[in-house]
């Protein structure tokens, strides 16, 4: 009987050890692993579960971003001082500069934070003056500056502090460093701060101007048709409304490996350098010849940092990083092992890519070609919107993006036409040979309360840029040596009659309507004057005998028209011989 009171005694207090072990398990020990934090914000805002690895509660808590009192339990003593968006660029020297010093201050002189290459184009082309002033220094200046006033309703709802609020929930833009870095999570009412930044971040601003980010996915803006209609809707609508695009190629980086626009952006050609460039061009740093015929080094510590900071990218201590050949800073995502073998890892996945390098077939690297630049034979089209008819209505009111409320001064556009096929090529400021378009051609009205217009003129622009339609296969010799388009003729037939040089252009301004002699698509005439202005000074159309220099070839392109062609293997001593007649055809 003794024995089975013991035993009973035995069961019940293991029983309760089961039962304490259970209760620690799933009460006590549950309340130990929740995550510990370093202010009192979350016992209210327990639904924010996360603000980014690199960011975490625990450890930042929400008062060392946000200000206010870490320790207050009362809601209006806890948001006293409290700032609800710490990365505007006001804010994030106070708050982001903490960690960030070094990144803040270059962001804010960052052509993205200042405009100024936006401002300065539009000075030059409306004023006639290279004037290149920030938009905190146009911010004092009355809206009749027509300067001024046009950025300012038109151009200035993209720039990288613009306040959030003033946008509708699907078009927000702006908000300091949360602009490119900050990213949406489902059930997080927090915005979730990364450095993989996904590309339509950056379409937010890059879709309309040379409307770079919509080319590089295959998009072209058409002329307002919204075919096709699919399910009760149409389907090719740009993001945002009013617009609509036709799909074409895109990009061969997009096409090919699904590269977004940081894969090939550095964060110093992104987020600026310290110096207060006048113009975009200045301030980027890749280039293709650093990818595809690269230069490597130990990885540093800026690289080290990066790759950290990505946290999807290995970086060994027995490999070797790209670096750029402008300013040799880290491509930290561009590695050589060991082996030899090279590898270009993806941002966002981490995903490897084998690369090959830039081949030394003729066509790289013939002296005859030497100023051209890979964008001069690679990029298969480019968008370009001819004449743009711009309304001004002096009486009228419009919103305001640095006021935000309507001021005096409304706009309207209009385009002639659009097209897509042909780049026009000429001579960046560079140097080099680079695809040319609109930049863009303005023909004003101004009007002042009457129906007949105040004032009337026109200021027609060319400009280059990088169009972002890479294609691996490049224009064929012909369509570079005798395309009027891309010589910068325009569009029309050209032929050779008695050896002078023909022309004959498709569009026709005067029966258009417009102020001018010569088509609008039209850079430069035959005899190499140049017809229309350029966004940068140093710019220009080819001239009278470059342009006889580049259609004369096409006289040897009808034989020789590939590069597999013998004469192209020693060009030199091809070009040699038949100089001195003794080639079939110099005879």
């Amino acid at each position: 009987m003794l024995r089975l009171a013991w035993f009973r005694w035995i069961a019940v207090i293991s029983a309760l050890f089961v039962v304490v072990v259970v209760l620690f398990e799933f009460g006590f020990e549950k309340k130990r692993k929740a995550p510990r934090t370093v202010d009192s914000c979350v016992a209210c805002h327990n639904d924010i579960k996360t603000v980014g690895k690199s960011h975490p509660i625990s450890v930042f808590g929400c008062a060392t971003c946000h200000g206010g009192n870490r320790y207050a339990t009362d809601k209006d003593v806890a948001h006293k001082g409290m700032v609800k968006n710490p990365a505007r660029l006001e804010y994030a020297s106070k708050y982001c500069a903490k960690c960030h010093s070094d990144v803040i201050d270059r962001v804010k002189k960052s052509i993205m934070a200042t405009n100024k290459g936006i401002i300065g184009v539009l000075n030059r082309k409306y004023l006639g003056i290279d004037s290149y002033p920030s938009i905190e220094e146009i911010k004092s200046i009355k809206t009749d500056n027509l300067t001024v006033s046009y950025f300012r309703k038109m151009c200035a709802a993209c720039h990288i502090n613009q306040l959030q609020s003033i946008f509708p929930k699907q078009r927000v833009r702006g908000g300091g460093c949360i602009d490119c870095h900050g990213v949406k999570e489902k059930n997080n009412p927090h915005t979730i701060l990364t450095t993989r930044i996904p590309s339509s971040n950056c379409l937010k601003c890059h879709n309309r101007s040379n409307r770079i980010g919509l080319a590089y996915f295959g998009q072209f803006q058409s002329a307002g048709y919204g075919t096709p209609y699919k399910h009760g809707e149409f389907s090719h609508v740009i993001k945002g409304g009013g617009r609509y695009y036709l799909k074409l190629h895109a990009d061969i980086h997009w096409q090919k490996a699904q590269l977004e626009c940081i894969d090939c952006h550095t964060e110093h050609g992104i987020m600026g350098d310290g110096y207060e460039h006048k113009r975009f061009e200045e301030q980027v740093v890749i280039q293709c010849e650093d990818c595809h015929s690269p230069q490597f080094g130990k990885p540093n510590e800026l690289a080290k940092l990066l790759a950290q900071t990505n946290a999807k990218i290995p970086l060994k201590d027995d490999i070797e990083v790209a670096y750029t050949h402008k300013d040799f800073r880290p491509i930290y995502n561009l590695q050589k092992d060991r082996s030899g073998r090279i590898l270009f890892y993806r941002k966002l996945d981490g995903k490897p890519i084998e690369m090959k390098l830039m081949s030394n077939k003729p066509y790289h690297t013939l002296d005859i070609h030497k100023k051209l630049s890979c964008q001069a034979c690679h990029s298969e089209w480019m968008p370009s919107c001819y004449g743009c008819h711009v309304a001004n209505f002096e009486d009228k009111k419009q919103f305001d993006w640095l006021l935000h409320k309507p001021t005096k001064g409304a706009f309207r556009e209009f385009s002639s036409f659009n097209r897509f096929s042909h780049p026009t090529l000429g001579i960046s400021w560079k140097g080099k040979i680079m695809p040319f378009a609109p930049g863009c051609q303005s023909f004003v009205t101004v009007y002042s309360g009457k129906i007949k217009p105040k004032n009337q003129f026109h200021r027609l622009f060319f400009a280059s840029w990088d169009p972002h339609t890479t294609q691996l296969r490049s224009r064929s010799c012909t369509d570079c040596h005798f395309n009027p388009a891309t010589i910068g003729l325009g569009r029309g037939s050209l032929h050779i009659k008695n050896g002078k040089i023909v022309f004959n252009p498709v569009y026709n301004s005067k029966l258009s309507g417009l102020p001018i002699d010569f088509p609008l698509d039209a850079f430069v005439n035959i005899e190499g004057k140049q017809l229309q202005g350029v966004s940068i000074k140093s710019e220009m159309a080819f001239n009278k005998k470059e342009i006889k220099t580049i259609i004369s070839a096409y006289s040897c392109i009808l034989c020789h028209g590939s590069y597999s062609d013998k004469i192209y293997q020693d060009f030199e001593s091809s070009k040699k011989l038949f100089l001195e007649g003794k080639t079939p055809c110099s005879r």
